[in-house]
């Protein structure tokens, strides 16, 4: 349990506290950086192909009656639907479409993260893995915004780096956070 804890810290702190820290240290490489992300097919298409494929895995092992009777027909069903849905998706949906598809994992990788932390969370009291399930709450409500409204987010981003000091202060608290998640990991 606590190794699957430590990895969970060092996945979602890792890329917060490395862009947090470029943003904070060098404002002008990460708003570069942050155009490129937005803008890159290779990134889309990686990032709508691993929230398709995330979304068939979790459809797979729900167990939810309704949904295995029409998604589980033949075997390898969701798996087909999704690599359809992933090309439909990326041919149809360009614009817009990193964001929207890393909102997309912001809204999936809870549901695996609290099959771990549900385990770990006391029946009374604060306990560090508190700060992984508020996160996850947090990056959850976050991704269905960007779900719907991916320009939005991308827009917030911009604002939050548009000067210097500004990006130095966001870059400062994203790298703290992402330090936060990877010292918990630690510690749960």
């Amino acid at each position: 349990m606590q190794t699957t804890m430590i990895l969970w810290g060092l996945v979602l702190g890792t890329p917060l506290a490395a862009f947090g820290a470029v943003c904070a240290v060098a404002p002008e490489r990460a708003r570069r950086f942050a155009q490129w992300f937005e803008g890159s097919r290779a990134v889309a298409v990686a990032l709508a192909l691993a929230a398709w494929l995330w979304t068939a895995r979790e459809l797979d092992t729900i167990g939810i009656d309704v949904f295995d009777m029409v998604l589980k027909r033949f075997t390898g069903e969701v798996w087909y639907l999704a690599l359809a849905l992933a090309y439909l998706t990326i041919i149809w949906m360009p614009k817009n479409l990193p964001v929207r598809a890393l909102a997309a994992l912001m809204m999936l990788f809870p549901a695996s993260l609290f099959r771990t932390t549900r385990l770990l969370v006391p029946d009374g009291g604060f306990a560090v893995v508190h700060v992984f399930v508020a996160f996850a709450y947090a990056a959850a409500i976050v991704g269905m915004y960007g779900m719907f409204y991916p320009w939005r987010l991308e827009k917030g981003l911009g604002l939050a780096m548009r000067t210097g000091p500004g990006c130095r202060a966001f870059g400062a608290g994203l790298a703290a956070l992402g330090v936060l998640l990877v010292v918990a990991g630690f510690f749960v």
